[in-house]
């Protein structure tokens, strides 16, 4: 009777072990390569490595400056801006562009015009960096 305790007892390790040593490999058929996919929190964390895309948002607040208002050196905020953006992964340009956008609005008071033409500044910053996307499309969706 105690063998067969000690039989079922070793029967039943090797079934745990067995069972536990299995592996399940699943292929992605749109991720064959088992990259790593950049969701929107991967976009977030990216844009606060670069801090925000800081560059971008004195760029951004240049080309709304009129008069004694313009303080920076515009050519090095793109080329700043352009660097902090070659950093990203291209699907986090955009997002990135928008919020610097956003957080030059959330900055000061801007009316409706003003807002729009922000946007818009901020759309064409790829293709003034010349990198991916070339344009980005966020202006339409927040026709003000």
């Amino acid at each position: 009777m105690a063998k067969l305790a000690v039989y079922l007892a070793t029967f039943a390790f090797i079934l745990f072990v067995a069972h536990a040593s299995i592996t399940t490999v699943t292929v992605d058929e749109e991720n064959p390569w088992g990259r790593p996919k950049r969701t929107e929190s991967g976009c977030q964390e990216q844009i606060r490595r670069v801090d925000h895309l800081q560059a971008c948002q004195k760029y951004l607040d240049e080309e709304q400056c009129s008069g004694s208002r313009c303080r920076y050196n515009r050519r090095w905020n793109l080329d700043s801006c352009c660097q902090q953006l070659e950093m990203l992964d291209n699907q986090c340009r955009c997002p990135g562009l928008r919020q610097a956008a956003m957080k030059q609005m959330q900055k000061g008071e801007m009316e409706r015009e003003e807002m729009q033409d922000m946007y818009e500044a901020a759309e064409r910053i790829m293709s003034k960096c010349d990198m991916p996307p070339r344009r980005c499309d966020f202006a339409s969706r927040h026709r003000i």
